[in-house]
């Protein structure tokens, strides 16, 4: 690294204080001109001395513990986390985390071995083996096979297989944390300060998911799974169905074996390798221990990261797999000896984020110049061979979520682009935007995202972090100071990141790995500033304490889901119960319908789609699932609305009493085809009504007026005078109509005695895509000498695409049969 030019350092080191002290004054100015107490981030004062005695016991806790009985701070953090787990009776859901993030970095460690890729760093195997369990699960995802038990298995064969393995990364785990010889001399506030925050985050994953995508989706998927034992990719019925979704499928695992709160504490496991993944950064570039820890702790009391962190967003697993991709190309690009594995372990934990989120193609850009510029220094180090296999399995791991998206849609990033694929489950006219956010990069856009953060992220002012406006400037200016020239890398690539990003949609959620990098050169400036004497050190230690204190005041500003602190929802079932019923009701709404759906048949959702754990399809009025809202929208009648339902197999109905007034007639025109069940405050659940069912026929010429679209054998008599057909067992008539999979039909016949008492029968053949016979429905009955009325109800079966309607008799004695119908 180029030495410091002590001329340079003269200028720039007031500049620094002076940048410091305006930072300061301009965050001063912006509080003053919030709208206050609308800018308060908590629910009320009680709520803020709630959240403040928690932090208060933590630190207590943590520190006192680490204290007396001179334990690693971070394993004291691991108590107090098993403490408040076991009283929230979280233990096993908390086991399973552990459990999946063991087992995963075993079998990381042996795959990369495998591979030839020296990697010690037990970070880069476990998320190695996150990678792996991710891609397996969402190929499983096209089968029905998804168990718990099959994940259980998953889990536990790296385990046993690699036994030896696991005993000696058990036992150096337990060395380095268990350090016995901690004394109170090296005790450090700062750790303390890191775990209380590990706390905070971990007692909000034990409180019920209030999250809007993670109940539309991110929740969703996984409680498919576990419901329906494999997911649809079916784009028709969720516009999202083929994303991307290696962050769901992790979730899966979790979700799988213990449950919502599993899937949660995963989510913010993630937060906390993204922590380790800032130290390890710093450390690289040559900062210190100290502003390591400065950085981690900023980090975690972002609130962005906190509203990543409380809620099931995938940009935690996504965030981690790209920081880590980016700083192994960093370290290819750096002169030392195993330089050589890095490319390879880039491209498979690059593949692995671009199989998570297609939004990583914008960090490429930036990664690909730094590879030209370090041209000589990874090249000749790593040889062909190892650059073909980190290629490979970029691409590898990378290509599947798009090939697939492909093959079902014919868009590979669909819904994105549709204009230029033109897929035919989306719009073709226009490319799916966002038009909220399409702010684009100015001079005062650090400004803009710190006090008008509403135009970047669904948010109020604050989310962003309060370090952006009052550190980063000053960061940048120590780095040109010192010529820090590592920290120049990572600067170039958060910041071009966000340039491309902002270009197309300005949302703070996408340049989550940009904010991680970013904060690294934070810490790397706090690094050099907090070792060397000079008068600016007291201002930024000031700053970096204001920054922290500011983002914890504002740190439900993200999304507000938790303003109300709700620590009595962790801790029995029936308080979780009452707080979902007063804040989110739709979530007991969910187990009111899968407890009377029994047939597990789609539920449409005239509310907000906040459905997950669902057992049937929620179909829901809006883009999610544009044919329904399209059908929906041109329902003129009372009937057209039924009928629209029961094409659908739609027996039931959540309405929300505020939602989808067309006209001011959808609400009337859903409460006259449905009874209501029960009432949640605005919302309800209902069911279609008995009157509105059956009236769609399907057959022609039901009533035999005409035996057109009836296929007769050769001994089957007909009378066209009377319409009646005379048909036996031998001698029968059919017609082969088109039905929905899963629908619910009505197949009612007229029939009588033609010579002797016999049996008749009702019956249908389900047939497949290919018209092969999936399986077939019978019901017999006895005639009599006068016209008798018989009808058998039946549901398609989920492959059946068409049915054969049979006009027979049971045995050689013929009947007369006066009428067939089947009817929707």
């Amino acid at each position: 690294m180029i030495g410091p030019n002590n001329t340079g350092r003269v200028y720039i080191k007031p500049l620094v204080a002076i940048s410091l002290i305006f930072s300061f004054a301009l965050t001063a100015f912006g509080l003053y001109k919030l709208s206050w107490p609308e800018s308060f981030a908590w629910a009320d004062t009680n709520t803020l001395i709630r959240f403040v005695c928690f932090i208060t016991i933590s630190t207590a806790l943590i520190a006192g513990v680490s204290w007396r009985f001179q334990r690693n701070t971070y394993c004291t953090v691991l108590f107090a986390i098993t403490l408040l787990s076991t009283i929230a009776g979280a233990t096993w859901p908390l086991l399973v985390t552990l459990w999946f993030a063991g087992a995963s970095a075993i079998l990381g460690y042996w795959v990369l071995l495998k591979l030839k890729i020296k990697s010690e760093h037990l970070l880069n195997c476990f998320l190695v083996g996150i990678g792996i369990y991710g891609t397996a699960i969402g190929l499983l995802a096209h089968f029905p096979i998804n168990y718990s038990g099959v994940y259980g298995l998953a889990l536990v064969l790296p385990l046993v297989l690699n036994w030896r393995l696991v005993l000696e990364k058990a036992k150096s785990f337990f060395a380095n944390t268990a350090n016995t010889h901690q004394n109170r001399a090296s005790f450090n506030g700062l750790d303390v300060a890191i775990g209380v925050m590990a706390m905070v985050y971990v007692i909000v994953a034990l409180m019920p998911e209030l999250g809007y995508d993670a109940l539309v989706s991110h929740l969703f998927i996984p409680a498919h799974l576990l419901q329906r034992h494999q997911w649809g990719f079916d784009a028709s019925t969720y516009v999202w169905a083929v994303m991307p979704m290696l962050g769901d499928w992790v979730f899966s695992m979790g979700y799988m074996l213990a449950g919502e709160t599993a899937a949660r504490l995963i989510n913010v496991g993630f937060i906390f390798v993204l922590g380790w993944l800032i130290r390890d950064m710093v450390l690289w570039a040559g900062g210190t221990l100290l502003g390591a820890r400065w950085a981690v702790l900023i980090f975690l009391s972002t609130p962005l990261t906190f509203t990543e962190g409380s809620s099931l967003y995938i940009e935690s697993i996504w965030a981690s797999f790209v920081v880590a991709g980016v700083l192994a190309l960093l370290k290819a690009c750096s002169f030392n000896s195993k330089s050589r594995f890095e490319i390879p372990l880039a491209g498979l934990l690059l593949g692995t984020a671009l199989a998570a989120k297609a939004i990583t193609f914008t960090i490429l850009p930036a990664l690909l110049l730094l590879l030209v510029w370090r041209y000589k220094s990874w090249y000749k180090s790593t040889g062909l061979p190892f650059i073909a296999l980190g290629g490979s399995l970029f691409l590898t791991v990378g290509v599947i979520p798009y090939a697939t998206a492909w093959l079902l849609t014919g868009n590979p990033v669909f819904p994105m682009f549709n204009k230029v694929f033109q897929s035919p489950y989306f719009s073709i006219t226009e490319n799916f935007n966002n038009q909220n956010y399409n702010s684009k990069l100015s001079w005062d856009t650090i400004y803009q995202i710190t006090f008008e953060t509403g135009k970047y992220l669904e948010a109020y002012a604050g989310a962003s972090g309060f370090q952006w406006l009052l550190l980063f400037i000053p960061a940048v200016l120590t780095l040109i100071a010192f010529k820090k020239n590592r920290g120049f890398a990572l600067l170039l690539i958060g910041v071009l990141t966000i340039a491309i990003v902002f270009h197309s949609q300005s949302y703070l959620r996408y340049v989550l790995p940009s904010w991680v990098i970013l904060i690294s050169v934070i810490g790397l400036a706090l690094s050099t500033v907090l070792s060397v004497r000079s008068f600016a050190k007291n201002i930024w230690i000031f700053g970096v304490v204001l920054t922290v204190g500011l983002n914890l005041i504002f740190l439900n500003t993200g999304n507000g889901f938790y303003r109300d602190f709700p620590i009595k929802s962790i801790f029995d079932k029936a308080s979780r119960e009452n707080y979902l019923l007063t804040r989110l009701p739709i979530r007991n709404i969910v187990e009111l319908v899968n407890y009377l759906n029994v047939n597990k048949s789609p539920v449409a959702v005239f509310a907000d789609p906040l459905t997950a754990g669902l057992a049937g399809d929620a179909i829901y009025i809006n883009w999610y699932n544009t044919s329904f809202n399209k059908e929906v929208s041109i329902a003129q009648t009372d009937q057209d609305l039924a009928n629209l339902l029961l094409k659908r197999n739609i027996n039931f109905v959540i309405l929300d009493a505020n939602c989808c007034n067309k006209n001011g007639m959808m609400q009337e025109q859903i409460k006259k085809i449905t009874a209501q069940i029960a009432e949640y405050g605005s919302l309800s659940v209902r069911k279609v009504k008995a009157d509105y069912k059956f009236n769609t026929e399907l057959l022609a010429n039901p009533n035999f007026k005409s035996v057109n679209g009836w296929t007769l054998n050769p001994q089957v008599k007909y009378d066209a005078e009377k319409g009646i057909i005379l048909a036996s067992v031998e001698s029968l008539a059919t017609q082969m109509v088109v039905v929905s999979p899963g629908g619910k039909y009505l197949n009612s016949i007229e029939a009588r005695c033609a010579e002797a008492p016999t049996l008749g029968r009702i019956q249908i053949n389900w047939l497949d895509v290919k018209e092969q016979i999936t399986s077939t429905d019978i019901k017999t009955f006895t005639c009599t000498p006068a016209w008798g009325n018989y009808a058998m109800e039946v549901i398609a079966p989920q492959n059946a695409v068409r049915a054969i309607v049979y006009v027979a008799g049971h045995t050689a004695i013929p009947l007369e049969f006066k009428s067939n119908s089947l009817r929707q």
